[in-house]
């Protein structure tokens, strides 16, 4: 889809996670993106609750991307600072987070300190393409759940190339969309998902390979997870019902905090639909930046060594770029 540049949109990135960032971890704790499943699993039956979910998406990316322990990451959306609790924890890297949303980089620090990893996550108000830090900075670009936010696609795998340090992790989950031609009702779905989630547009999996491709980067490779993450928007279990109290509360929470908070509670019937009819697709894309001594490897497939794999369940489809 054709991308809608706004010059508010940053400003209006900003204060939908300012306004909602207490709303989102009430209810889904410290991880603000969706959970994963095997095939079948009814989540907090025979699948995992919300939060093993969530943090099993984080580990499927990782798996999937192939992130070594002990790498210097810059997670890029970084919200409360969930995915890097792990990054920075149990494998040992050093994370600068960023966000457009002050209130988020301050609660992600708090988090990072009461979890005792403060020395190796760091996070901060700062635009991803206007982020000021030096060329390749980071083995690892790490964006879940963000580059849906940013309008400016090519724009984001180009400073990410610049970025990485040769040989380097560009480490990717997006919400997308089918691609192809939509029908009239298969827009309009997709137009109430970006306005309520202050979005741009969506970009398909195909796209976002054309585009890390178009980068430079190598060994260019995708996987759809959008049967494994669907459960995400189940009523019962997105459980943005809970606060859905009736109107009157729903109208003093908008004289609050301004109208713009609603698009919170009408995201969960729209996704769902959008995963149902797969209009709305998700998936994780990993890629390489070349290193300066060597030819440009193959795309697509598993990286040397044996890094990465299309993911342990969900029914994943891996695909990649050839050359």
């Amino acid at each position: 889809m054709e991308p809608v540049i706004d010059p508010g949109l940053n400003s209006a990135v900003e204060r939908y996670y300012d306004i909602t960032l207490d709303l989102y971890e009430d209810l889904w704790g410290e991880h603000v993106h969706h959970g994963f499943w095997d095939p079948g699993e009814t989540p907090g039956l025979d699948g995992a609750d919300r939060h093993a979910a969530t943090d099993r998406l984080v580990h499927e990316l990782v798996d999937y991307t192939g992130v070594p322990a002990g790498s210097r990451v810059l997670d890029v959306g970084c919200g409360i600072g969930g995915p890097a609790m792990h990054l920075a924890g149990p494998l040992g890297c050093t994370v600068e987070g960023i966000t457009l949303s002050a209130l988020q980089a301050a609660r992600a620090n708090e988090k990072a300190q009461a979890a005792g990893v403060a020395g190796r996550a760091r996070f901060h108000q700062r635009d991803a393409l206007a982020n000021g830090y030096p060329d390749e900075s980071f083995g690892v670009v790490w964006a879940m759940e963000s580059l849906m936010h940013i309008a400016d696609r090519e724009a984001f795998f180009a400073e990410a190339m610049r970025l990485l340090t040769p040989g380097g992790t560009l480490a990717v989950a997006t919400w997308a969309v089918r691609d192809g031609e939509l029908d009239d009702d298969e827009r309009e779905l997709v137009r109430q998902i970006l306005v309520h989630q202050v979005m741009p547009d969506f970009s398909s999996l195909e796209e976002h390979e054309r585009l890390a491709a178009a980068a430079g980067f190598t060994e260019v490779a995708t996987v759809d997870w959008s049967s494994a993450v669907a459960n995400s928007w189940d009523p019962g279990f997105a459980q943005i019902q809970q606060f859905e109290r009736g109107p009157k509360v729903m109208r003093d929470l908008a004289r609050r905090r301004g109208v713009d908070v609603l698009g919170f509670f009408h995201a969960g019937p729209l996704m769902k639909k959008g995963f149902d009819t797969g209009v709305i697709t998700y998936g994780a894309l990993r890629a390489t930046k070349p290193r300066q001594d060597s030819p440009q490897a193959p795309r697509g497939g598993a990286p040397p060594g044996g890094r990465g794999r299309p993911g342990r369940g969900g029914g994943a489809r891996e695909r990649g770029t050839g050359v």
